[in-house]
């Protein structure tokens, strides 16, 4: 009878607890999602992998694709430049803040072993965006040191892990394709918030490429920024040139893959596998579009496109630009785009 009734008060005891006790439980299971890496693209011909890095932490953090959404499959210690802040002008020893793609693999002897360790891979610093923005310096990488060496010296502006560490995960890297996002501190999401953020910026990707086939021009435009430049190009002759077209061509039919969503605060870069069609033309490139978000709506300072097979490999002895991006006489058939 004793034991009866003290199994009776413990259960009680448990289910006065019990809802709290869940609660706690579902929270601590909930995922959260880097905010501004909203997707990776599914495109064999892209980099499966993106690297993020989180000053305020010191840490490195590589996802991977995972269907429609993103998976961290690595997480390590990192250090930073010497001083706090985010990159401006040469000999700063800050870390540039933003989106950049690995460039190429330095190894001794080509670098010095007791400086760099052994291996660094470069990054595209100063970007685009920097550019725009008037930033100086360069020589900026993700660089390995020696095991003697404390992670905690401060760097001149390099991100630096170890040595294992480095050779391990540089096998996530595919140079020119593969993003390293540097932020001072990056900031997180639950799932259903960042799966609102990445439909909305698949709408807009969805009606700047209606508006580019209805070749509705004004609409078009709406999508560019004033100051707009590419391969020649500036806002008015971009108008001039699709304005061109437009009278040249019929239709204009334009298929995307899914697409690499890559976000730093204001910054957004699109890369995705275009299929390009009209009455008079067909081809297929990798289209990469910088847009930078201005009052609450992002606009296109730049686009470049490479042709490339269907699959996305890219064609050899073409630059990026050479048909569809370079300010040509309007005569020129294959200049459309």
């Amino acid at each position: 009878m004793l034991g009866k009734n003290i199994c009776g008060i413990i259960f009680i005891f448990m289910l006065s607890f019990a809802p709290k006790n869940m609660a706690w439980a579902e929270a601590s299971s909930t995922e959260l999602f880097p905010a501004d890496l909203l997707q990776i693209s599914n495109t064999e011909a892209f980099s499966k992998y993106v690297f993020l890095v989180d000053k305020s932490e010191r840490k490195l953090l590589v996802f991977e694709h995972n269907g429609e959404t993103i998976k961290k499959i690595d997480e390590v210690p990192a250090d930073i430049g010497k001083n706090g802040g985010n990159k401006t002008k040469r000999d700063d020893h800050k870390t540039p803040e933003g989106i950049y793609f690995f460039e190429k693999k330095l190894s001794p002897p080509e670098i010095p072993f007791e400086q760099y360790g052994k291996l660094a891979l470069t990054l595209n610093y100063p970007n685009l965006f920097d550019l725009r923005e008037s930033k100086t310096g360069s020589g900026i990488w993700l660089h390995s040191i020696p095991e003697t060496v404390p992670l905690t010296r401060g760097s001149r502006g390099c991100v630096v892990i170890r040595n294992d560490v480095l050779e391990k995960i540089a096998n996530y890297v595919k140079f020119k394709e593969t993003p390293i996002i540097i932020y001072d501190k990056l900031q997180y999401i639950k799932k259903e918030e960042h799966d609102v953020r990445r439909k909305e910026l698949g709408q807009y990707i969805q009606s700047w490429k209606e508006a580019w086939e209805s070749m509705d021009l004004d609409r078009y435009m709406g999508f560019y920024d004033e100051k707009f430049k590419s391969a020649g190009f500036n806002f008015r002759t971009w108008k001039n040139h699709k304005k061109r077209l437009k009278d040249k061509y019929k239709y204009i039919k334009v298929t995307l893959s899914q697409p690499f969503l890559l976000l730093h605060k204001d910054q957004l870069i699109i890369k995705t596998l275009q299929k390009y069609e009209s009455d008079g033309h067909t081809d297929y490139g990798v289209k990469t579009v910088h847009a930078l978000n201005s009052n609450g709506k992002y606009k296109i300072i730049s686009e470049e496109w490479t042709p490339s097979t269907e699959n996305g490999t890219i064609k050899e002895g073409l630059s990026a630009g050479t048909e569809q991006l370079t300010a040509v006489p309007a005569t020129k058939k294959d200049v459309k785009n």
